[in-house]
């Protein structure tokens, strides 16, 4: 058999390219990963209420303010007990504004994982096949957080300061990797589908 490039990095499998060849993994192009964080973080911005908090915020004070003065006018003008109720209504609008369910902003995050439970099927499959090539990969779960709610989690693959990633997905919804009747579309991975550690997507 001729020693070709294939051959080349089947003889040094002890890197995560080789791994990855030998399991049969197609890696997701981490272009296509930055691109969907932007995309959902673009999807899921925060609500109105967290946008303009300081201008919410100094409304309502200002409210506070000219409504306890109202209520005094009226209460020493007119009658006390309207007084009283002019200002009871405005604390309780004041109130009802700040039980007001307020939506942060989505951020990212990545943890390590060492049970695959929570993973898409096909990309579970396909971290299993590269953890028995490479018993010492490490997975990262990438998640989207907002509100305590998580969306469209991510799996990478790392190993001696590389990292590839190996799925994105969205419940039941596969968005990446393609795949063909449960079969990876192009399962050979490739340079430009490996980069540092360092440089996280």
């Amino acid at each position: 058999m001729p020693f070709d490039g294939r051959n080349a990095i089947l003889a040094t499998r002890q890197s995560l390219v080789a791994a990855m060849f030998a399991s049969r993994v197609e890696p997701v192009d981490p272009d296509v990963l930055v691109q969907h964080k932007a995309d959902e973080l673009r999807r899921h911005p925060a609500g109105w209420f967290y946008r303009h908090s300081v201008a919410v915020q100094i409304t309502t004070l200002v409210l506070l303010l000219a409504g306890t003065i109202a209520s005094f006018e009226v209460a020493f003008a007119m009658h006390p007990a309207m007084g009283i109720g002019a200002g009871l209504a405005i604390l309780a609008l004041a109130t009802v504004q700040s039980a007001v369910p307020v939506r942060g902003p989505a951020l990212w995050r990545e943890r390590t994982i060492n049970e695959l439970g929570a993973v898409h099927p096909i990309v579970r499959d396909s971290a299993l096949r590269l953890q028995e090539q490479l018993p010492e990969v490490k997975f990262r779960l990438g998640e989207l957080i907002q509100d305590r709610t998580t969306l469209d989690p991510y799996l990478i693959a790392e190993y001696r300061g590389e990292r590839a990633v190996l799925g994105i997905w969205d419940d039941a919804t596969l968005i990446a990797p393609t795949v063909c009747h449960g079969v990876q579309a192009n399962p050979v991975p490739s340079a430009n589908t490996i980069w540092p550690a360092s440089g996280h997507a």
